[in-house]
């Protein structure tokens, strides 16, 4: 048991190392080089696998059926990883431009043409607040029918999903296409009971936390994720930024950087003020009141932003540098709550040490990836 908690060890840490090198790859050499040589081949892949078939046999071993939380959101990550596999080896994406009034078919089992393209503005004003692809199918002997293609809105036939992506002048229109069958539904299955493995966490952790500081960081939490979710929800965004899914994204994992800072800060004020291992301990606690619901908001906010950008763009994981790096903060800052696996965290010295340092991943995932690596994130 123990030299397979070591091997694990030994591949999260190099699954960290090789996903914090794509990104760098990919601000050298662009995002098709980094997926082909990185994300996209069979060893990246074969990592993952080793993880996953490891997290099997620890929780074969642990009996983890008996923590019946613990293990359904073990189970979620392994559903979330399969349906990655099945997206991989079975999902297919690509473009399509439609003129007015020209029918296209290529490879669908059915026709679509363009009646016409709009950009609807904001009332009042010439900024735009939507762009809409009104399109008509021919299935043949099922007959025609009319829709609406917009950002947010996808046209769902057949297994075949399209999204609203680009458009010109001409009022052409090009839309992108995706087909998963298998992927979409397994992945969301996993987002599901992960959700509900970690809310159920939190009410377990919240008995046991000390009263004072989970009433204190709660009232914190629930305030400032209301006032991010209303300013999100009010402000005029791009039109593919305007979606709920959208403004809980960022509602949720900003709230647990703030969090995350709380804790940094907390591993600071025990390495200067505390002096002896009772004190060590209490702020530890404390640190651990926080961690549990930043992780689980970390969680959230980053799948909620999967199921978001499966919507907008037919695609829920893009491996984009802000993507990965949130990636990486997860499984970092994961880490110190499987201290029943790495012994080391039950120390609280080292707790508070690896806290502090962690704190550099949500500084790159943050501010980093805007200045230094780019992608399709670097507007937040």
């Amino acid at each position: 048991m123990k030299q397979i908690r070591h091997i694990l060890s030994v591949l999260m840490i190099i699954l960290i190392v090789v996903l914090a090198t794509g990104t760098v790859v990919e601000r050298l050499h662009g995002s098709t080089f980094a997926l082909s040589h990185v994300y996209g081949t069979w060893w990246f892949v074969g990592l993952w696998a080793l993880v996953a078939i490891l997290m099997v046999w620890i929780a074969v071993k642990t009996k983890m059926w008996k923590r019946f939380t613990v293990f359904v959101m073990h189970l979620a990550i392994l559903l979330i990883l399969v349906g990655a596999l099945l997206t991989k080896l079975t999902g297919m994406h690509g473009e399509i431009t439609l003129k007015p009034g020209v029918t296209m078919r290529g490879e669908l089992p059915f026709t679509l043409t363009l009646d016409r393209f709009e950009v609807v503005p904001y009332p009042g004003t010439h900024k735009p607040m939507d762009f809409v692809s009104h399109v008509i199918i021919d299935a043949g002997s099922e007959g025609e029918e009319k829709a609406a293609i917009s950002m947010n809105h996808i046209l769902k036939r057949q297994h075949y999903r399209f999204y609203q992506t680009d458009y010109d002048a001409k009022g052409n229109s090009t839309l992108s296409v995706a087909r998963d069958p298998w992927g979409i539904g397994i992945t969301y299955t996993g987002y599901v009971l992960l959700f509900l493995a970690l809310v159920a966490m939190l009410v377990v952790h919240g008995k046991t936390a000390p009263k004072a500081i989970t009433v204190s960081w709660l009232a914190v939490l629930i305030v400032l994720m209301v006032l991010l979710h209303i300013r999100m929800l009010t402000h005029q965004l791009m039109p593919v930024l305007r979606s709920p899914l959208f403004s809980l994204h960022i509602s949720t994992i900003v709230t647990a950087y703030a969090l995350l800072l709380a804790i940094m800060v907390v591993g600071i004020v025990a390495m200067i003020k505390a002096k002896d291992l009772a004190r060590l301990e209490k702020l530890k606690t404390l640190s651990m009141s926080m961690l549990y619901p930043a992780v689980a908001l970390l969680t959230i906010g980053i799948f909620v932003g999967a199921v978001w950008a499966n919507i907008s763009w037919g695609n829920y994981w893009s491996w984009d540098p802000k993507e990965v790096w949130a990636l990486i903060t997860l499984l970092i800052y994961a880490a110190p709550l499987h201290g029943s696996i790495w012994k080391l965290f039950q120390k609280p010295r080292i707790f508070h040490y690896y806290c502090i340092f962690a704190f550099l991943s949500v500084v790159i995932t943050y501010f980093g990836v805007n200045l230094i690596l780019g992608g399709v994130h670097a507007y937040n």
